[in-house]
């Protein structure tokens, strides 16, 4: 059990010590008691401190950061006992890099089968593939008072598959060689997982990412 942040968007001072300091909150830990807030963190950041999480309390915020994935792959549910802007148990916002730079490309949480309360933000995330696709509905449980508090934008910069239908490939967390979509794909259709998950609902480009 370790305990969560209350710093909503607020800057940190330093990205290296604020970096430091989340690792050191989540290294290992399996219970988030507050809330699980991850803003601010660079493209080269090793997020590997937080595959341990399955559960949290509050809220999680998925904040300004550069990093092209989040390994939040444990994550089951999320309670909601504090949401974010006092409606949401989820908020994944202004995920982008510079000109340039890759920012957040999938969401990755595939365990994920329970919000309690609260309900979910997705906005400005130009790079942000297969959020679309989750039934957010299956989610939420039946009674979460915000279950009609979705709000996901799908506004993005790149293309979700390679021509021909063939995803984009990368199945890790940046993984380099990334095989980098055409330039006249952009802006693209909604992405398509059905190629490997049956029912069409994803959490990214792979059959380890297919909701359940």
């Amino acid at each position: 059990v370790c305990t969560g942040t209350d710093m909503k968007l607020l800057r940190p001072s330093s990205p290296e010590s604020h970096y430091e300091t989340l690792r050191h909150l989540y290294q290992g830990c399996q219970v988030v008691q507050g809330n699980l807030e991850l803003t601010y963190l660079s493209a080269d950041a090793d997020t590997s401190f937080l595959k341990d999480i399955k559960e949290v309390q509050g809220y999680v915020l998925i904040a300004e950061n550069q990093v092209i994935g989040l390994e939040l792959q444990s994550l089951r549910i999320i309670r909601g006992t504090q949401l974010f802007q006092e409606r949401y148990a989820l908020a994944v916002v202004g995920n982008a890099g510079p000109a340039g730079a890759p920012g957040l490309r999938q969401l990755g949480m595939r365990h994920l089968t329970e919000i309690l309360k609260g309900g979910v933000l997705i906005e400005r995330n130009p790079e942000l593939c297969f959020q679309e696709t989750i039934m957010w509905s299956d989610i939420f449980h039946r009674h979460n008072e915000f279950r009609a508090e979705v709000q996901v934008e799908t506004t993005r910069t790149r293309s979700c598959e390679c021509p021909g239908g063939v995803v984009v490939s990368g199945r890790g967390l940046g993984v380099p060689g990334l095989l980098a979509p055409p330039a006249h794909t952009s802006p693209c259709a909604g992405p398509d997982c059905r190629a490997f998950c049956p029912e069409g609902h994803c959490w990214g480009d792979s059959k380890w990412d297919c909701q359940t």
